[in-house]
């Protein structure tokens, strides 16, 4: 393929294509990181400790299978819909299934219900990979073009913003205006599974795969913890999963703070979500006009520490709901400005590795990007249920000030900590600038004439 083919530009079918498919992947775990606590502990009647567990466990397997699966996906024979496409629609449809019984599955079978709610999470780690690794391998397929792969990237991140603000506007509304919480629940995740599957297929048919491998032999198992090892690699998936971690906290705690702190205040959720979204679109804006001038590094490690900053200026009054309000506004801006940047991220991260050891391997990378996102569900949602737990947590009564105390914390300090660690780690260890990357898509573009002329002659 030459490189006029990689470098094609995209249009803006398939670009929203792309947007469908990366929506169509927002309610599993932005669901599962919201609401999955509260619902086993307040619904379902499950001990807190006992899911922090479940959740701990499943990342520890989630180690080993994420990088395995991406292996496997890398080297899955390429069919005439490409190398990763067909695999993202079996991922999703399985996924689908599998989630619909991680949420009922305990209510269905009450007498076993903390067997199916570890079968069935632990599976989600399996399903969710098959439709989350392909897809994360998109962009550095599509096309090899830095702008082209920005747009892309700011695509992925306006479509992230742009679902999770729906489903934190419209989740709280759902279950605040049904008494029977089952129903609402059944409503509320039933129609974000037809979601997934609509909006994930659609957007899969309409995309297109267009950069090679240099070299079609595949790399050995062996070889991919090398790969994954790489200092870029380790240091923005480090940062990354900080913020996974910080966020899954915030977010899991979040529905606790305002049915226990603030008096069942489901309504705050709501206008949280959206103004949250209104600083991440605007620190989308911000990103995108001084990425030019101080870099992906500079940009992306300061967004995370103007998260944890601004987040903790609720402490000033944490009941003050329009503290609540600016609070959510200005954090808002430091997550904008970190998604905006992290596709694009983990795009020069695949180039890099080809670039030092002549390997494609998007899948392996993807896999890292999905175990990241699970880690950061799983580690963030252990984290409050043990606070729950050891602060005297007791469900759908009034709690204690050691409960109301565990409930700030979780919702309000330790993501701040977490937030402005990540930053500080990936703006002391990234190691690749622009002109570092421009080498790398020159060099890269080379061998490909080079090899291109080989295969001719």
């Amino acid at each position: 393929m030459s490189n006029k083919e990689n470098s094609e530009k995209i249009n803006l079918r398939e670009k929203a294509a792309f947007g469908m498919a990366n929506l169509g992947n927002i309610p599993i775990m932005t669901l599962v990181g919201s609401y999955l606590l509260i619902f086993y502990t307040d619904v379902a009647g499950i001990n807190p400790a006992a899911v922090a567990t479940l959740f701990i466990i499943a990342r520890v397997l989630d180690g080993v299978n994420d990088p395995v699966m991406g292996f496997i996906i890398d080297h899955l024979p390429k069919s005439k819909m490409g190398r990763f496409r067909p695999y993202l629609i079996l991922g999703v449809i399985l996924c689908s299934i599998n989630y619909m019984l991680l949420w009922f599955g305990p209510l269905l079978f009450s007498e076993i219900k903390l067997v199916i709610v570890y079968i069935t999470y632990l599976l989600i780690g399996i399903t969710f990979d098959l439709m989350d690794i392909p897809l994360n391998a998109m962009i550095p397929v599509m096309t090899d073009d830095e702008k082209e792969r920005g747009s892309l990237s700011t695509i992925k991140g306006a479509c992230y913003m742009t679902g999770m603000l729906g489903i934190g506007i419209v989740a709280p509304m759902i279950l605040k205006n049904f008494s029977n919480a089952v129903i609402g629940y059944l409503i509320l995740v039933g129609g974000a599974t037809v979601i997934v599957l609509v909006f994930s297929i659609v957007g899969v048919m309409g995309m297109k795969e267009r950069v090679r491998p240099i070299e079609e032999e595949k790399y050995k198992l062996k070889q991919l913890f090398p790969i994954l090892a790489q200092r870029p690699v380790m240091i923005s998936f480090a940062a990354s999963l900080l913020f996974g971690v910080g966020g899954t906290v915030a977010s899991s705690s979040n529905i606790y703070f305002v049915t226990y702190v603030l008096d069942n205040r489901l309504d705050v959720l709501s206008l949280v979500s959206f103004l949250s979204m209104a600083g991440m679109f605007l620190g989308m804006f911000v990103a995108g006009r001084l990425i030019g001038g101080l870099g992906k590094k500079a940009l992306y490690g300061g967004s995370l520490i103007l998260y944890g900053v601004f987040l903790l200026i609720r402490l000033f009054n944490v009941t003050s709901i329009p503290l609540i309000y600016i609070s959510s506004l200005l954090a808002g801006i430091g997550s904008g400005g970190m998604m905006t940047l992290s596709y694009g991220i983990q795009a020069d991260n695949v180039d890099y590795v080809e670039y030092k050891n002549g390997m494609r391997a998007e899948g392996a990378l993807a896999s890292l990007n999905s175990f990241v996102v699970k880690a950061g569900q799983g580690i963030g949602g252990a984290i409050p249920g043990y606070i729950l737990a050891v602060t005297g947590y007791v469900a759908n009564q009034a709690q204690t000030d050691s409960a109301i105390g565990g409930i700030v914390s979780a919702t309000i300090i330790i993501p701040a900590v977490i937030y402005v660690a990540g930053g500080l780690i990936f703006g002391l260890g990234y190691n690749l600038n622009k002109s570092k990357l421009d080498e790398i898509i020159l060099g890269l573009r080379n061998r490909r004439v080079e090899k291109a002329h080989e295969k001719a002659v």
